[in-house]
């Protein structure tokens, strides 16, 4: 075996040498004084070990690889994340990150992105249908128009279509501008899930619950080493659901399916390719109208104008391949290829504002089909340098990404169908129409390259700088309502610095600098395409560690400053000028993790305040963002009852809160009082390899509306009082 070289030399992910291997795992666990569960062990210590040789002396002078993976470590706090390319300890990455565990995930029994996003801290959940189905998610008052998987990144919007939680390990949650591996977009959020990996050891587990509402579902999810040694792995997980809704006539159900192999095919390099299918059919509906004036209508919760012929279906493919290369030095060479394509079709009614009797007159209605096909190509290279004595890090890469959307309307925005009373509304009272999707077409080409680099500089021993920038090639073109649109972005760069001081080994201060820009389909009117918006975002904060590192928390301050937007040309109305400026500003905090063996915790509050610097004579000095409450609280505790007083006993119980908020239509304004949630869940350990849960949401029945929109539709009440028992097994 190599000795090792000083500050230098890491007992790396994929290095198939025994010994090392071994004397990495001895070191730990004399570090740390708690062994880590199999499921925890790199990819490297998986493999088969009987035939391990007599361990031999191993110097390691620089710590082993961070592991972002969070599934069987029985904690709130993911002390890392991949959300920059490769795993950083979240102390090191210095931006507002959260990490939502897979032990958090099943205690709370969430399976849907839409409702684990609820519980993270600063997002906001805008909801643009009843099922639920079509969400945008917000923080520091801006959408997100893209989210990565491993990594990757993927075009989203109100029709995105994510799959079952799982298929995932963790959710990986970045708030503020992140352009130097985003690319375009907007500067509130990037959502990076991480999927589940195939692992050696053998391990088949299983899920059932029943609930409210005829929820009804069944996991299965089962890994382990295809053949001897465990240089080639498997993975299978499957999903079935089917479940009515608090809402009468929204129901649906879900299918789903994913597989993964992982192949060794040097002791350098690993080989992974994988697929999912989900299949989801529901009910489309639009939500419930306002009076006339905006005041909410008082209604039953069940209430919802939808008719026995709305309906969708959403079909998602994905594919994927990795390669994976690392060297003796601890660089990593790596190479992500995805396929996603995501179905989408669905006919569905939209309300009016009712006259006083509940009548509704004038429904409006239409069908679609669609078709979002993403390729998405990333290739970076990662390594640590040694240079005066101390460890640096060198990371560049080059990605490709073009989104293809086709969609066909009948019509769109919809024609007059007839009438229904909103106080009774009556499934039958309209017959499906016959549509032809033939009435309007939209095909839209988006195509994304760019090249990126960061270094990080140990300049001394408590102080670390970090650089780095991306420059970007960005175009759309396509067909939207009869109208051509070609617009572009050549060249655009994108920087990012930081600085991180370590105050103590457990804590550090850190203040960043980060850029994002969003092209946008406007001309002035000399003809020349408006440049592209540009968020960029200050932000300063403190991140630390507990309880031997299991529990880590976080403050910051951020200001982030979005200009360059396209507002009407007062001289020439039908044309853009570049004047247009918005800021938010805020403080998030967060702990999360353990605070004890039995303790776990995740807590979050966020302020957030937008604001016009300038815009139109009527948005001046007003509210931005305003669907985002100016107070967002999150909490979820889990305790371990001790053995001695009852074994097997844990209980859960957590609150989410937000202030007032509200939604502008011209003069007219929807406003969404502040709201309190709180959950319950109670689990018994029955043996080793069983578990039974109780799960109440809603635990008190509060009656509260979850969204607002505008007078005709996308009003939405929160889901009442709900109880789910689940039994999950593992073997």
């Amino acid at each position: 075996m190599q000795p090792a070289q000083p500050a230098m030399v890491l007992i790396t992910t994929w290095r198939w040498r025994p010994t090392a291997v071994a004397g990495a795992v001895a070191l730990l666990a004399a570090l740390t004084a708690q062994a880590q569960p199999a499921a925890d062990a790199s990819p490297a210590t998986r493999a088969d070990d009987a035939a391990t040789p007599t361990l031999e002396a191993v110097t390691v002078t620089a710590p082993a690889a961070v592991d972002a993976t969070t599934e069987g470590r029985a904690s709130y706090g993911g002390k890392s994340a991949t959300v920059g390319k490769t795993p950083l300890a979240l102390k090191d990455i210095p931006q507002s990150v959260s990490v939502v565990t897979r032990q958090q995930l099943d205690d709370q029994n969430t399976t849907r992105l839409e409702d684990a996003m609820k519980h993270v801290t600063g997002i906001t959940v805008q909801r643009y249908d009843a099922a639920g189905h079509y969400s945008v998610f917000s923080a520091r008052g801006f959408g997100s128009d893209t989210y990565q998987m491993d990594g990757v990144a993927l075009a989203t919007d109100a029709n995105g279509v994510y799959l079952d939680l799982a298929v995932f390990d963790r959710i990986e949650v970045l708030r503020g501008a992140a352009g130097l591996f985003s690319g375009a977009g907007e500067p509130g959020v990037t959502i990076n899930l991480a999927r589940k990996r195939a692992l050696a050891p053998f391990r088949l587990q299983t899920a059932a619950s029943v609930g409210s509402w005829a929820h009804r579902r069944a996991d299965l999810d089962v890994t382990g080493a295809l053949g001897t040694g465990g240089r080639v792995r498997g993975r299978l997980v499957a999903a079935l659901q089917d479940h009515d809704t608090f809402m009468k006539h929204v129901d649906g159900g879900k299918k789903l399916l994913y597989g993964t192999l992982e192949a060794d095919l040097s002791e350098h390099t690993t080989l992974s390719v994988g697929a999912a299918w989900q299949d989801v059919r529901s009910v489309l509906s639009r939500g419930l109208p306002t009076w006339a004036d905006g005041t909410l209508i008082k209604l039953p919760r069940s209430a919802m104008p939808v008719l026995d012929w709305n309906r969708q279906r959403l079909e998602t493919h994905d594919y994927f391949a990795e390669l994976e290369h690392r060297a003796d030095s601890d660089a990593l060479l790596k190479l992500t290829l995805r396929r996603s394509e995501r179905g989408n079709r669905g006919q569905y009614t939209d309300p009016t504002p009712p006259a006083p009797d509940g009548l509704m007159t004038g429904l409006t209605s239409s069908a679609f089909a669609r078709k979002d096909v993403d390729h998405a190509a990333d290739l970076h290279f990662n390594t640590p340098l040694a240079w005066g004595g101390r460890t640096h890090n060198l990371l560049v890469g080059a990605d490709w990404r073009e989104s293809t959307a086709g969609a066909r309307y009948a019509p769109y925005p919809g024609k007059p169908m007839g009438q229904m009373n909103l106080f009774d509304p009556d499934p039958r009272a309209i017959p499906e129409p016959s549509f032809d999707l033939n009435g309007n077409v939209s095909r839209t080409r988006v195509q994304s390259r760019g090249l990126y680099g960061q270094v990080r500089v140990k300049a001394t021993d408590a102080l670390t700088l970090v650089g780095g920038g991306r420059m970007s090639w960005w175009r759309s073109a396509g067909v939207s309502w009869g109208t051509v649109s070609d617009f572009e972005a050549k060249g655009q760069f994108t920087p990012y610095a930081a600085v991180i001081y370590e105050l103590s080994p457990t804590l550090s201060a850190y203040a960043s600098y980060s850029q994002i820009f969003k092209p946008q389909n406007a001309r002035t009117a000399a003809g020349e395409q408006i440049k592209p918006r540009t968020g960029s975002q200050v932000e300063i904060g403190l991140k630390g560690e507990a309880a031997g590192g299991k529990l880590q928390y976080s403050a910051a301050l951020y200001r982030v400053l979005d200009q360059n937007r396209a507002l009407a040309d007062p001289a020439h109305p039908s044309f853009s000028i570049a004047s247009g400026k918005v800021r938010s500003q805020g403080f998030e905090a967060e702990l999360r993790g353990q605070l004890t063996p039995s303790w776990n915790l995740a807590l979050g509050y966020a302020y957030t305040d937008t604001k016009y610097l300038k815009g139109t004579t009527a948005q001046q000095g007003q509210p931005y963002a305003t669907f985002t409450p100016r107070h967002n609280v999150n909490l979820w505790a889990h305790y371990r009852v001790p053995a001695s007083v009852l074994p097997g006993l844990e209980v859960g119980a957590g609150l989410r809160a937000v202030s007032d908020f509200y939604s502008q239509s011209g003069a007219i304004r929807v406003r969404g009082p502040g709201y309190g949630v709180v959950g319950l869940q109670v689990g018994y350990q029955i043996n080793k390899q069983l578990k039974l849960a109780l799960n109440v949401d809603n635990l008190l029945d509060k009656t509260y509306w979850e969204k607002v929109s505008s007078p005709s539709r996308q009003n939405f009440y929160g889901a009442p009082r709900s109880v789910t028992v689940s039994l999950r097994g593992s073997f």
